[in-house]
Formats: structure tokens, sequence, C-alpha cells
């Protein structure tokens, strides 16, 4: 099974999360436009472990499992009238050990948008893909 974890929740929670970590989390249906936006169709994510998901009536899972992988999923941004965006369809994946580098912010450079973080001229972490073998809910 594919999770989603987004960079800023890890980096607000300072949740770290490692390879071979056994994890108990209850997960909430990935935002496949968010994902579309990121992999186009390359990657199918169903589910994402949500800090605020429960604040939200919506379908959840409880999951316990063993990450089996960890990969950090980086994107070129692009400015759009409203906001910066990842790239569509751009993103790459990255292996890691663990989710630290999301806490690792740099000072801001000059270019900041609304939410506080860097406006990149290279690719900007957005998050990561947990590979996790679940021992309860579904595989």
């Amino acid at each position: 099974m594919r999770v989603w974890l987004t960079d800023w929740q890890l980096a607000e929670d300072h949740l770290l999360v490692t390879t071979g970590d056994t994890v108990e989390w209850q997960l909430y249906p990935a935002d496949s436009e968010w994902t579309a936006r990121l992999f186009g169709d390359r990657l199918q994510i169903e589910w994402q472990l949500d800090t605020y998901g429960a604040a939200v009536d919506q379908p959840s899972l409880h999951v316990t499992g063993a990450v089996d992988a960890l990969q950090s999923v980086w994107c070129r941004q692009e400015q759009t009238a409203e906001s910066v965006v990842p790239a569509r369809g751009e993103a790459s994946l990255r292996p890691e050990l663990d989710t630290s580098i999301s806490w690792a912010r740099r000072a801001a450079p000059a270019g900041i948008h609304a939410a506080g973080y860097p406006v990149v001229d290279g690719p900007a972490l957005y998050g990561y893909v947990v590979s996790l073998t679940s021992s309860s809910g579904p595989r």
C-alpha cells in the first residue's frame, strides 16, 4: 500500500518516520487531484496520513504496518496568479531513510510566498510516498 505524507505537516509536528518502522496510523483518502498534479498518471496513491483528517467527515482506515520504503517527492515550482504550485506531472522520487529533512528548513531567500515557504529555483520538497506492508487493514 502507498501512503502520502505531506511535507508541511511533518515539519509542523516534527513527525519522524523511518524505513523499517512499525506504524499505527489513521489514514484518509489521498487527494487524487493533488497527486495527479504531482505525478500525472505515473503513480497512484489511495491513502494519506493527514494530521487534520479527523476534522472532516470522511472515510478512514486504521492500519498497523511496516514502513518498507520511503521516498521524498520533489518538484519544480511555478508561480501562478494565485500562488506557487508544483509543475504539473514533473514530480520525482528520491529514496530516503527518514523524514527529518522536512524540519531542516533553510533560511528563506528573498522570494517568499504566502505560506512562508521559500520559492526555490530548483525542485522543492512536497512530501513523501511510504510503501507500507499492512498487518491490519488492506494490504
